[in-house]
């Protein structure tokens, strides 16, 4: 997975080229992030957002400025499935996303995927029981012709749920699919 840290694209990607085109990670999965990830989560800390969304930010305007990439022309979020959403309450990911939106001054679509179904916690299965968790699981409900995405989630494990994601987006019409994230780690 390619990323903003100074490390090669991992083995996975090199065999299998993913759809999305960029992958900007603020950091690998370990303390402090992890732990504040974990608090915004599952201790309802949702005033943490903005914080964590500012160094998401500042690492993608990073590697805007050493890779002249392109700033995006809409941002969305990884979708969660409405009985998470409704007991957790909020999104973490459309948390992140709004103001990053704002700083770029585009327009965000927090509702241009839903989820088909309910997958199971991917954090409690194997490599190979999360890739085929996630096939089929998200829908894009929007034309997306000549657009460039950015796509907000705040941790990546595999890549798989944004590899099903970009790929929707590229039927749907989408040019390229940035996806910036808090936290990185593989499996």
């Amino acid at each position: 997975m390619p990323h903003s840290l100074p490390t090669d694209i991992c083995y996975r990607c090199r065999v299998n080229k993913p759809y999305w085109d960029e992958l900007i990670a603020v950091s690998d999965y370990v303390n402090p992030l992890k732990k504040l990830i974990h608090h915004l989560k599952f201790y309802n800390k949702v005033e943490l957002s903005t914080a964590l969304a500012r160094l998401m930010f500042l690492a993608w305007y990073q590697r805007r400025e050493n890779d002249t990439l392109a700033k995006p022309d809409l941002v969305t979020c990884v979708p969660l499935h409405h009985i998470r959403y409704w007991s957790r309450g909020f999104n973490q990911a459309d948390l992140l996303a709004k103001p990053i939106a704002r700083w770029l001054n585009r327009d965000f679509y927090p509702y241009l995927l839903s989820r088909n179904k309910s997958g199971q916690d991917q954090k409690r299965l194997s490599l190979t029981e999360r890739i085929a968790n996630v096939d089929a699981l998200f829908i894009c409900h929007q034309d997306l012709s000549n657009k460039s995405i950015m796509l907000i989630d705040d941790i990546v494990t595999t890549g798989n749920t944004i590899n099903v994601i970009s790929q929707q987006l590229k039927k749907c019409g989408a040019t390229s699919v940035q996806v910036v994230c808090l936290c990185r780690t593989v499996l």
